[in-house]
């Protein structure tokens, strides 16, 4: 297999808010194949949470996940932010060039996330995904 070069930064951000209930909300349409090696996630939300990260495939959601977020995550130095890419929650992931986890998907995926159940008043899930792009 010939070896691929990526040659743009991705990306893209997205907070959970209570208005979004718990209803999927998009985050990106990739215009080109897209390798993502960082998932950050923080909270000011008093209670954990789940979230759920959907990939959009011609029309079909295949849910890529689902991971504990504890509370106030990133928000006070009790609960560190958490870096979902290195959650036991994946299955066999690729590995890029230095041997830590990446996503990679396709052209014209759409990446979606929601939360399991309603963000708390006032409170708020923030995600951030960064990688590159071909």
């Amino acid at each position: 297999m010939a070896a691929v070069f990526y040659q743009n930064a991705f990306s893209a951000e997205v907070q959970l808010l209570p208005a979004d209930t718990t209803v999927l909300k998009t985050v990106a349409t990739l215009s080109a194949f897209t390798r993502i090696t960082q998932i950050i996630v923080t909270s000011t939300d008093t209670a954990a949470k789940d979230i759920q990260i959907v990939a959009t495939i011609s029309g079909t959601d295949y849910p890529l996940g689902t991971f504990a977020i504890p509370l106030r995550s990133g928000d006070t130095n009790a609960a560190p932010t958490v870096q979902l890419l290195k959650s036991t929650q994946w299955g066999d992931l690729n590995n890029d060039i230095a041997n830590n986890k990446a996503l990679d998907l396709k052209s014209g995926a759409i990446l979606k996330v929601k939360a399991g159940t309603t963000v708390t008043a006032a409170k708020a899930i923030s995600i951030l995904f960064t990688g590159e792009t071909l």
